[in-house]
């Protein structure tokens, strides 16, 4: 995390406890499941991975289960479904989290039965495996930095283990915050912006930045939806930027 966000600091850690009737329904889901797979494929190739999300979302997940597929842009879809980074890539799950009103953001370190995993192209909108051989999806087998669980097995397949709450140096004063709010005119982010985005991203920004000189958006209602297309950290690098050449 540190290597992305260096003012990083992490604020507690919530092991998940199963007491419920519910929760202890889950684990036993998850432990069969385990043992299916290892009797179809060998090995049931279970690992940790990351799942980052809003508070609302991280307490609906841990009361009730996953509740539906990840939305992520065109450019970063690789086939409808739960998205978790592996282990060692905390920080692109994080990039999905959200400061609540105390500032901080959660991630969740999940128990995953990925079995055989298959490679899914980018862009593409598979929502189940492409043959009875595979069970997941990955951007790359070799050197994932996304597992996809697809929706029908979400739940069979996934297991919250603890939630780690932490305090993101994009919330601190003079920087991207949760507010949304910066003293940089959308006319210089937008600029800087535009140099550093693949096309697809210039032109939702592009988009967005003609109805805010149109009046149709304020500027805090532009630099919301401008956070949401680019992300915190890319937001985050153009404003240090800004402020170097100031």
């Amino acid at each position: 995390m540190k290597k992305i966000d260096p003012g990083v600091v992490i604020t507690a850690i919530h092991q998940c406890t199963r007491k419920e009737h519910s929760g202890e329904a889950r684990q036993d889901v998850f432990q069969k499941q385990i043992e299916i797979t290892k009797a179809a494929r060998g090995v049931s190739n279970t690992v940790y991975a990351w799942y980052g999300a809003p508070a609302k979302e991280v307490e609906s997940i841990l009361a009730h289960g996953f509740g539906g597929p990840r939305k992520v842009s065109a450019s970063e879809t690789y086939g409808v479904g739960v998205y978790l980074s592996p282990f060692g890539l905390p920080h692109l799950s994080a990039k999905f989290s959200e400061a609540d009103d105390s500032g901080e953001k959660h991630i969740i370190l999940c128990r995953v039965i990925l079995g055989n995993v298959e490679k899914v192209v980018a862009g593409s909108q598979q929502y189940y495996p492409s043959s009875i051989d595979f069970d997941t999806g990955t951007d790359d087998p070799k050197n994932p930095k996304w597992y996809v669980v697809w929706p029908s097995v979400m739940n069979r397949h996934i297991i919250p283990e603890c939630v780690v709450c932490f305090k993101s140096s994009i919330n601190v004063p003079g920087q991207v915050r949760g507010s949304t709010h910066t003293k940089h005119s959308p006319e210089k982010l937008f600029s800087k912006l535009r140099s550093s985005l693949p096309p697809e991203k210039i032109k939702e920004l592009a988009k967005l930045y003609d109805e805010y000189r149109a009046g149709k958006l304020t500027k805090n209602i532009f630099i919301r939806h401008m956070r949401s297309v680019v992300g915190d950290y890319v937001l985050l690098s153009a404003i240090r930027e800004i402020r170097s050449s100031e």
